[in-house]
């Protein structure tokens, strides 16, 4: 399979991590999602360059050392790399709110489309990008990154086993460093949103471990004191009420101070009723706690081992996949984010439609 990047904003190195567990894989081009892009990032996963980016992502591909480098032809214009390289899977990770054009024009040519989230910030596009990729036969599906971390995937078992009974609330955080970010956090309109770009992580997996969909949701956003990044909210809650009466809300914020020994301090609190679970860091590392009648929540669980989020996308194009996630999960996530923005927006409750029937 051939595989193109477009743009190196956020996620994209995520394929780069599952490159050497795929057969027949070749990372043949990229372009700049916009112009003036520093496409350093894919060159540093690729094995052609060094350096330091925004959130330390740089990281990721030192632990990739003995990987085999790519050469890889750089264009200028997406239609252009397209036309020319003809590939299987285009790797979209432009502009936040840019990414719809790219995913559109790749779909309605019959190309798969690894995207990172938000995949749209517009319902009326998300509904045409979902209506394409329906037409084409097309495998979409947006870096739901949190799926494929192996706390989340190990509490999530635990509840499809039943560990905590019934579900009835979830209490998700998101919590950043602010560091050094692009330019373009700065402007809402190339930015999209903090809870498009952050808080669907937590919607992800409130829908992942309840299996329920949003009836509803009232959002609240900030970004004042938010280290000179203009309208880039630096705050935001979000509070959805879902079917079966359950209820969740998901926090985020970027104060998480830079001397911490990680960039995130992300957690998940399910409440069920038979007992809790819960993911936290503790001394720098993810747990997984359980309290139930066996358990007293006081020795961590041994987590499970999920498959890499692009390593699962490459096999369900195959046919071959684990299931964790699909297209439709993709759509779900992005049509309940775009509500939540929209309900912050515009300071009121907003219901939303049963997003099972309208991506279906």
């Amino acid at each position: 399979m051939k595989v193109c990047f477009y743009g190196n904003t956020g996620h994209f190195f995520t394929a780069f991590l599952a490159k050497d567990r795929l057969s027949d894989m070749q990372f043949a081009a990229y372009c700049p999602g916009y112009p003036g892009e520093d496409m350093g990032q894919v060159l540093l996963f690729a094995g052609q360059a060094q350096g330091e980016y925004p959130d330390g992502w740089e990281i990721h591909a030192r632990s990739q050392e003995k990987a085999e480098a790519c050469v890889m032809k750089r264009y200028e214009r997406l239609e252009e790399m397209l036309d020319a390289e003809n590939p299987d899977i285009l790797v979209v990770d432009n502009r936040f709110s840019e990414r719809y054009g790219a995913e559109y024009e790749a779909t309605s040519r019959g190309i798969h489309v690894y995207a990172d989230k938000p995949i749209a910030v517009d319902l009326t596009d998300l509904k045409k990008l979902y209506q394409c990729v329906k037409e084409q036969g097309t495998v979409l599906w947006a870096m739901d990154t949190v799926r494929y971390d192996p706390w989340y995937y190990t509490a999530w078992n635990l509840i499809k086993k039943g560990a905590v009974g019934k579900v009835r609330m979830v209490n998700c955080q998101k919590s950043y460093r602010l560091g050094k970010r692009l330019d373009f956090y700065r402007e809402r309109k190339y930015y999209g949103g903090t809870i498009p770009w952050v808080t669907i992580h937590g919607i992800d997996m409130v829908r992942m471990v309840t299996g329920k969909e949003f009836l509803s949701v009232y959002s609240q956003q900030s970004s004042k004191d938010n280290g000179g990044y203009g309208e880039m909210e630096s705050i935001t809650t979000s509070c959805f009420q879902m079917e079966d009466d359950i209820l969740a809300t998901i926090t985020t914020d970027y104060y998480r101070p830079e001397n911490t020994h990680s960039h995130d301090d992300d957690r998940m609190r399910v409440v069920g009723t038979e007992g809790i679970v819960e993911v936290i860091r503790r001394d720098g590392e993810h747990e997984v706690r359980l309290i139930n009648a066996e358990n007293n929540g006081m020795t961590p669980v041994e987590q499970e081992t999920p498959p890499f989020i692009f390593e699962d996308f490459v096999n369900t194009i195959r046919g071959d996949g684990k299931g964790l996630l699909d297209v439709k999960e993709s759509f779900r996530n992005a049509y309940a984010a775009i509500c939540a923005q929209r309900s912050a927006d515009e300071k009121r409750v907003v219901y939303m439609e049963n997003a099972g029937k309208l991506f279906d």
